[in-house]
C-alpha cells in the first residue's frame, strides 16, 4: 500500500557528519469528522514510513526493493521509531479534506545496513528511474517554445524551464535523458500542434530508456505589483501530463502555479519556474512510483520453426496471455527473423518466474523450450501442437 517509494518523495537528501542522514519526506492523511488530531498523528507516521522506506531505496536496487517489499515492510518501514533517530516539522496544513506534514527525518544508516546484511538482502544503490522531458515554454507573446520544434527559432529557451524541472528530478535520484540525443524528425509535431503525436513520443522514449515522459506547458508572466514596489512579481502557471512509456498510456494529469519575487525580472522568473516545477516533479513522482514499483519489464524472444510461423504466433501469444494472468501488458513484433517475434512484457513478477510458470502451464498442446537469457531478453522455442 505505502509503497510509494519514498525517495521521489523526499524534495533531497544530505549527509551529515555522524552516521545518520537526513530525508525530507511528506506524509498524508485524511481528515475523518473533523478530527484533527488523529489525522495528524496519522499523517506524521505516514512520512515517518516514506523517510525510512526512502533510506532503504538509497541501499538496494529498485528491483530487490520490489520484490522484498513485504519482508521490508514488516521489518522496516512499519517501525520506523526504530530508525528515525529523530525529526523535525517543516510544514503542515491541512488541504482538500486531507492532513499533510512535511518533515525532516534522521535515519540511523549504519544500524538499518547492519539489520539488512543480517536478513541477507543489502545490496548496491538502486537503478534510476529515467524520465524524457518535453518542456514548452511560453514567453510573454504566447509563443510556445520547445526543443523538439521543427522551426530552430522556437527551440529557444528564456528561462529554460525543463532544466529547473531536470534539476528537481535529479535531486530525487531520477534519471533524466539527454535530450540532445535525441532526433528531432520523429518529433516533428502536426501542423498548429505543440508536442508531437503520442506514439512517435513513446517510441523515442522508449527508443532512450525512458520509464516516463513528462508533457508540460510552462507559462511566465509578470504580476501587478504595489506603487512604488522595487520587488518585481513573476508568476509560473504550469501544467503537465505523464505518459507511462512500457504500458503507453496517459497516467497522470496534473498542475501548478507559483509566485517569484526578486528585484531582477529574470530572477523572479527563474524563481517562480523553480517553485513550479519541484511541486510538479514531487506530485509526479509521488503518484508514479507506487505504480511502477512491483513492476517488471523484460522480452520473451520466441522462435517459431517451420515454414507459417505467423499462424502460430498470434494464437500462442493469446494463450499465453490469458494463462498468467501475471502479465500486465504484452506487446508482439516482428524481428528480422520470419521466424522470431519478440514479446515485450510488463508483469507483476520477473522474468524467471513466468517462464518457469508458464513451462509447467499447459498452453494449447504449445511445448516451450527455454534457450540463452541475455540481459533482460529470455530466448525461448515454441513447439506448434501439430509439429512432431
Amino acid at each position: 500500500m505505502c509503497i510509494a517509494l519514498a525517495l521521489v518523495i523526499a524534495p533531497g537528501k544530505t549527509h551529515s557528519q555522524s552516521l545518520d542522514s537526513n530525508y525530507t519526506a511528506r506524509g498524508i492523511a485524511p481528515v475523518f469528522d473533523g478530527n484533527i488530531s488523529t489525522a495528524r498523528t496519522t499523517a506524521l507516521t505516514d512520512a515517518q514510513q516514506k523517510a525510512v522506506l526512502t533510506a532503504l531505496a538509497d541501499q538496494m536496487p529498485l528491483k530487490k526493493l520490489s520484490s522484498s517489499f513485504v519482508t521490508l515492510h514488516n521489518l522496516f518501514i512499519s517501525r520506523p521509531d526504530v530508525y528515525v533517530q529523530r525529526f523535525k516539522i517543516l510544514n503542515e496544513t491541512t488541504l482538500s479534506g486531507n492532513y499533510h506534514i512535511l518533515i525532516e527525518a534522521f535515519i540511523e544508516d549504519e544500524l538499518m545496513r547492519n539489520d539488512l546484511e543480517s536478513i541477507g538482502i543489502n545490496g548496491p544503490v538502486q537503478q534510476k528511474m529515467k524520465v524524457l522531458l518535453m518542456i514548452a515554454e511560453a514567453s510573454s507573446d504566447k509563443e510556445y517554445s520547445g526543443w523538439w520544434a521543427a522551426d530552430p527559432a522556437k527551440r529557444i529557451l528564456p528561462v529554460d524551464v525543463g532544466e529547473q524541472m531536470a534539476f528537481f528530478f535529479r535531486e530525487r535520484g531520477v534519471g533524466v535523458i539527454d535530450d540532445g540525443t535525441i532526433p528531432f524528425e520523429p518529433l516533428t509535431p502536426n501542423e498548429d500542434e505543440l508536442f508531437p503525436g503520442r506514439e512517435a513520443v513513446l517510441r523515442v522514449a522508449r527508443q532512450a530508456g525512458a520509464d516516463i515522459v513528462v508533457l508540460a506547458k510552462a507559462s511566465i508572466k509578470q504580476t501587478a505589483a504595489q506603487p512604488g514596489a522595487s520587488i518585481t512579481q513573476m508568476q509560473c502557471d504550469m501544467s503537465a501530463e505523464v505518459l507511462d512509456v512500457h504500458m503507453r498510456e496517459l497516467v497522470l494529469q496534473t498542475a501548478t502555479n507559483s509566485l517569484g519575487m526578486h528585484s531582477d525580472q529574470d530572477a523572479a522568473a527563474r524563481d517562480a519556474a523553480a517553485k513550479a516545477s519541484s511541486r510538479i516533479v514531487e506530485h509526479i513522482l509521488d503518484r508514479m512510483l507506487p505504480a511502477i514499483s512491483g513492476r517488471h519489464i523484460y522480452a520473451l524472444r520466441c522462435t517459431f520453426p517451420g515454414a507459417r510461423p505467423e499462424s502460430y504466433a498470434q494464437d500462442f501469444f493469446s494463450l499465453l496471455r490469458a494463462a498468467l494472468p501475471e502479465i500486465v501488458r504484452i506487446d508482439v513484433r516482428d524481428t528480422t527473423d520470419a521466424n522470431v517475434r519478440q514479446a515485450d512484457i510488463v508483469s507483476s513478477v520477473d522474468g524467471t518466474t513466468l517462464v518457469q510458470k508458464a513451462l509447467r502451464t499447459e498452453l494449447g498442446g504449445y511445448k516451450l523450450t527455454l534457450g540463452a537469457v541475455e540481459d533482460t531478453v529470455i530466448n525461448l522455442t515454441v513447439t506448434p501442437p501439430e509439429t512432431p
